[in-house]
């Protein structure tokens, strides 16, 4: 195989993982976060799309659970896509590398 070749591929696999990428980017995850205490709705670009909270939670007197939770669940779910984003770049060339 020459040198030509060898580019030529290298740029095909570089378009199809940019490719995956980008559809990654539009897709939507929904992450459940302690048996539905918040639910968080959150492209694959981090873009949060909804936030879904048990009524169990909404407590006048006690915000800052509530608001410590959704802020547990926001994180997770932003590393669960991570990881995901990883996967792709991971298979697609065998290294993990920075968009």
């Amino acid at each position: 195989m020459n040198i030509n070749q060898l580019m030529q591929q290298a740029q095909k696999l570089q378009q199809k993982t940019q490719q995956k990428l980008v559809e990654f980017e539009q897709k939507e995850f929904e992450f459940d976060y302690k048996q539905g205490s918040v639910v968080v709705r959150m492209r694959g670009d981090y873009k949060l799309t909804n936030i879904l909270v048990n009524d169990v939670l909404v407590d006048k007197d006690d915000k800052t659970t509530m608001q410590e939770m959704i802020a547990e669940a926001i994180n997770a779910a932003i590393e669960s896509i991570t990881q995901d984003r990883e996967t792709i770049q991971q298979s697609a060339t065998g290294h993990n590398l920075p968009i």
